[in-house]
């Protein structure tokens, strides 16, 4: 309930600057944008017994490519400073993405590599049909769960160690691992607002994903201060009336 009520008051505190980074997230994606775009019209042009499967991998891999990309760092970036209520500088984060974007980018890489070797996988078990076929690709399938739910935490991680990619992986599953409940529940966050902005056209470029990376900043925050054996920070005491007080006179 923390986690939800910390996420609210932060969402409403910097609601003007969740479109503007989404925006310029936007802006910076282009190039990842047009390759998913791509990748997705290819699934959409499936026909016959591949055209569902087709379309849901084209949907995955090609939000990964998107998503686990530089520009994407840009918004966990920000959504650390909007976690820990600290003002956002656009430049100072802009030289941090160009520091860190070529480990964002390989980290991208690799999840959307491993995604298409499992996901072949499991079509190609479910074809031998049986009880093997079904155990194999079922396996296949956990793992491919496995792999997401240590995905959500790779940018957080990253920015949090400043280290090498294999430390960033290590760590990010290693956490995932041990926080199930978060890692399912911010999963299925996101999964929600990639579909609202499928589903909506423009909903991915309205502050849907700037929400997405406060959320998970938020609660990799926390997480750590369980690691750390430090209280959380006491949160002041907030109002209900401050809803209205930038529109009061």
């Amino acid at each position: 309930m923390g986690r939800a009520r910390q996420f609210a008051w932060a969402a409403y505190d910097h609601l003007g600057s969740l479109f503007l980074f989404n925006a310029l997230w936007g802006l910076l994606s282009l190039p990842w944008l047009a390759l998913g775009g791509a990748l997705f019209s290819v699934g959409m042009s499936l026909q016959g017994e591949l055209a569902g499967p087709g379309l849901a991998i084209s949907f995955l891999l090609g939000a990964e490519l998107v998503l686990f990309a530089p520009p994407g760092l840009l918004l966990f970036l920000a959504g650390r400073s909007w976690a820990a209520g600290q003002e956002v500088q656009a430049r100072a984060l802009l030289k941090e993405v160009r520091r860190l974007g070529g480990r964002a980018q390989l980290l991208g890489l690799l999840l959307v590599a491993a995604t298409s070797v499992l996901l072949v996988n499991i079509l190609f078990y479910q074809r031998l049909g049986g009880w093997l076929g079904l155990a194999l690709s079922g396996t296949m399938l956990w793992l491919l769960v496995a792999l997401l739910l240590g995905a959500v935490f790779f940018f957080p991680v990253l920015i949090s160690l400043d280290s090498g990619v294999w430390q960033v992986l290590r760590q990010s599953f290693l956490l995932a691992f041990d926080n199930p409940r978060a890692a399912i529940g911010l999963l299925l966050a996101a999964l929600l607002i990639l579909g609202l902005g499928l589903a909506t056209g423009i909903g991915l470029f309205c502050g849907g994903l700037s929400a997405l990376a406060l959320l998970v900043s938020i609660s990799f925050r926390r997480l750590c201060f369980k690691y750390t054996g430090e209280p959380l920070p006491e949160e002041p005491p907030r109002q209900w009336r401050e809803l209205i007080r930038p529109w009061e006179m």
